[in-house]
């Protein structure tokens, strides 16, 4: 009888641990609504990389909407980057979206 309850006891909490190890993993992906390649399926369009409320956003020339908020705060990147961010980096491309971003939010 005692191995019965020991197995079921080491089978809820082994369900409980593949729960909460699937939810981490599906809010760690859920950081950005999208896939970069689900938006960007042009790679001849422009972006402007600048801030907003804090954190470093990509917008689309024209759109006063962030296209992506990433999670990277701005009082974390050194001085240049600030000024340049809060001037608005333009980048041309998906290619160069994606290295911009891996340059600022790693």
């Amino acid at each position: 009888m005692k191995k019965i309850i020991l197995i079921s006891v080491t089978g809820v909490i082994l369900i409980g641990c593949v729960i909460a190890s699937s939810v981490a993993e599906q809010s760690a992906a859920g950081r950005m609504s999208m896939s970069l390649s689900d938006k960007l399926p042009d790679s001849s369009k422009r972006f402007v990389m600048a801030e907003d409320k804090g954190r470093v956003v990509v917008y689309r020339p024209g759109e006063s909407e962030p296209f992506m908020t990433t999670d990277t705060f701005t009082y974390t990147l050194p001085k240049s980057d600030r000024q340049k961010l809060e001037r608005g980096i333009i980048i041309e491309g998906e290619a160069a979206l994606r290295k911009t971003l891996e340059d600022y939010c790693s």
